[in-house]
């Protein structure tokens, strides 16, 4: 089990996926293998879209695998990934943008070429499909397309396939050498597609009424004129050939085609935002992804609330959605496998520690004495009540009378109406107060990031995130055979979460070409709403999100922006709670993944309002810039400074 949830990229698994992928919840709902035209499906890293894309391609579709096969072959899908070290190259050299652009679609149009004939190939790959199916010795490849070349193209389907093979060796020769002013024999991608379709076809019945899908993978990867190409391929696109393209947010960086015009939504593509479809349920989808790992890693179906059936079975999606008693089944599981520990547990437990008491207690009393109040923090202390305990150190700071925060503890102990719980005081002012205490020991593992909703909150739509969860909390885990008794401790989680947390930071790094500039952004950013979290009122509690007022930033620093949204390092969304008479715009919500990191909290909970030009300088500044910022906030925060060393002090 320890290697069950290693694997966490879809690419980790190759091209035929078809044993080794779980239905997302909103499958159904996509209407991919009936869309007739193109699609653009945008998501953030790791919420699913490679292991889409190949699940919905022939290498699945036509597993070997797999045991049966549809009658009607309405769609074949074709996968192709953008590799930017591989396209990048396409560019400079001393030949101008318009041949490089022919060049492009050559080589596009030989991989999928490729994939058409690999596509028949793995359809017939065994006898008893080639009796149902077969027909490939009908084909003839020098009659459909001898025009479209200089050399003969052979008849058969083999030596066709041998012939694409070549033509891709002689581009890549010609490519690493520059040997002629252009490689031989560049092909017409949208004419070249559509003759091989057509005598497919023509000659292989099963195929007559069929759709060919392409999907372009990380289109975000494309240099500009390629991306106008692709673009000509959706605006032109209708059946038997249509193209598709997934990306990451801001991904597509021009809507113009080859030609005068762009690519419209509605009129020439259909998006699907990705990451909006899986929130709905992504805790369920979650867990079901956590069982099916554990089948896979032989765990018995018996002992688990899902059946891999039930899972790769298109049919049980309603059940899997809607079915109160099969989702019930499923949370109480996860949750006793992977638990959590209340607000109020959690509280009782920092009030039993005696570095925790000890900080709540120096809390307790400097806000006694910046009131000049005689009272003392034993008076505020009662462990039968361990929420309003914690929360009573955060409310002596705030505007209150220390004498009426006391009064309202004694109602509550008395069992009256008490704004505690009535006025909400717990609700708004424990998580916040209660990673106060934490925010000093870095070194503590905090069980405010442990358990199954915890985990489901910190990833986000990230379903890559949440596996690397599930293996840093198992990885080192000893266990028996008896998965009934299998429950991984949620300190063991809580350490777990800061270990991943501290890693994908540093991984930032590799984020595009901007991803230095990117990680400097996020410990920059994590280290402010430290500072906001550090204040001992919490009057702004669990700050975790900004916008950008006061102006707009400069062209470079908004690049660098939508870099952020493009890698998922920010999560951008309309803006709520707009404040005065200003117009609404976008809020950013920096990745809740970074969370255990920096101590903060993984809700969306209070926004920051940054001037734009403080805005600017967190995008572009340097690091001396960087820390006079963070001095200005300690400053306007009121911070004590010793405190502030102390909340700053994290590695870089």
């Amino acid at each position: 089990m320890k290697n069950a949830f290693a694997r966490n990229r879809a690419e980790e698994f190759g091209h035929d996926i078809w044993d080794s992928y779980i239905l997302p919840p909103y499958f159904s709902t996509l209407g991919l293998r009936e869309a007739r035209k193109s699609v653009v499906i945008e998501g953030g890293r790791g919420c699913g879209k490679t292991a889409l894309l190949r699940y919905l391609s022939f290498q699945s579709q036509f597993s070997r695998k797999r045991d049966n096969l549809p009658d009607r072959l309405d769609t074949v899908g074709l996968y192709l990934k953008a590799d930017p070290q591989y396209f990048s190259g396409f560019a400079g050299g001393g030949i101008e943008e318009r041949k490089w652009h022919d060049i492009f679609e050559h080589a596009l149009c030989l991989s999928l070429a490729e994939q058409l004939t690999d596509a028949a190939h793995t359809l017939n790959c065994n006898l008893g499909r080639e009796n149902r199916f077969g027909l490939l010795d009908q084909l003839n490849f020098s009659e459909a397309l001898g025009g479209f070349s200089k050399t003969p193209i052979p008849p058969s389907f083999q030596e066709f396939q041998l012939w694409l093979r070549t033509q891709r060796q002689c581009l890549s020769r010609w490519f690493k050498n520059f040997d002629d002013e252009t490689p031989p024999g560049l092909l017409p991608l949208k004419d070249f597609l559509l003759a091989i379709i057509e005598e497919f076809q023509d000659k292989l019945t099963y195929f007559a009424d069929t759709v060919f899908t392409v999907f372009i993978d990380e289109y975000e990867n494309l240099l500009d004129y390629q991306q106008r190409a692709l673009n000509t391929m959706i605006k032109a696109g209708e059946p038997p050939l249509i193209f598709h393209i997934a990306m990451k947010p801001n991904g597509m960086r021009t809507r113009m085609t080859a030609g005068t015009e762009a690519i419209q939504e509605v009129s020439d593509f259909r998006k699907i935002v990705l990451d909006d479809e899986l929130a709905p349920d992504f805790g369920l989808f979650s867990a079901e992804l956590f069982f099916f790992r554990l089948i896979q890693a032989g765990v018995p179906e018996d002992a688990l609330p899902v059946s891999r059936s039930q899972l790769q079975d298109e049919s049980q999606l309603t059940v899997r959605r809607a079915n109160d008693v099969y989702r019930a089944a499923v949370f109480r599981e996860i949750n006793r496998v992977l638990p959590g520990t209340s607000l109020g547990e959690i509280a009782a437990l920092a009030l039993s520690d005696g570095t925790l008491m000890g900080r709540w207690r120096d809390l307790v009393s400097s806000g006694l004495r910046s009131k000049k109040s005689a009272l003392t923090p034993d008076q505020f202390f009662d462990p039968a009540y361990p929420e309003a305990t914690v929360v009573s150190a955060a409310l002596v700071h705030q505007a209150k009378n220390p004498e009426g925060v006391l009064a309202e503890f004694e109602l509550l102990r008395k069992s009256e109406r008490s704004r505690f719980k009535e006025g909400d005081w717990i609700h708004h002012f424990l998580l916040g107060t209660l990673l106060l205490l934490y925010l000093p020991y870095r070194q503590r593992a905090c069980p405010i990031y442990a358990g199954f909703e915890a985990f489901t909150k910190l990833a986000k739509t990230n379903v890559r995130h949440f596996l690397e969860l599930c293996h840093q909390s198992v990885d080192k885990l000893e266990y028996g055979d008896d998965f009934s008794t299998l429950s991984v401790p949620p300190l063991a989680q809580a350490a777990a979460a800061f270990r991943v947390s501290r890693n994908l930071k540093e991984e930032v790094s590799g984020c595009g070409d901007t991803g230095n500039r990117l990680l400097s952004i996020v410990n920059f950013l994590g280290k402010l709403f430290r500072l906001s979290q550090g204040r001992p009122s919490q009057s702004e509690p669990e700050r975790t999100h900004f916008s950008i007022v006061n102006g707009h930033i400069s062209d470079e620093a908004q690049r660098v922006l939508d870099e952020a949204v493009k890698w998922s390092v920010f999560f951008k969304m309309p803006e709520s709670k707009v404040k005065g008479t200003r117009y609404e715009s976008s809020e950013y919500v920096l990745n809740p993944i970074f969370a255990p990191f920096f101590g903060i909290s993984y809700n969306k909970g209070r926004k920051l309002e940054i001037p734009c030009v403080q805005a600017t300088t967190m995008l572009n500044g340097n690091i001396e810039e960087f820390t006079g910022l963070l001095r200005q906030y300690e400053k306007q925060w009121t911070l004590d400074s010793d405190e502030a060393q102390l909340l700053l002090g994290l590695e870089e």
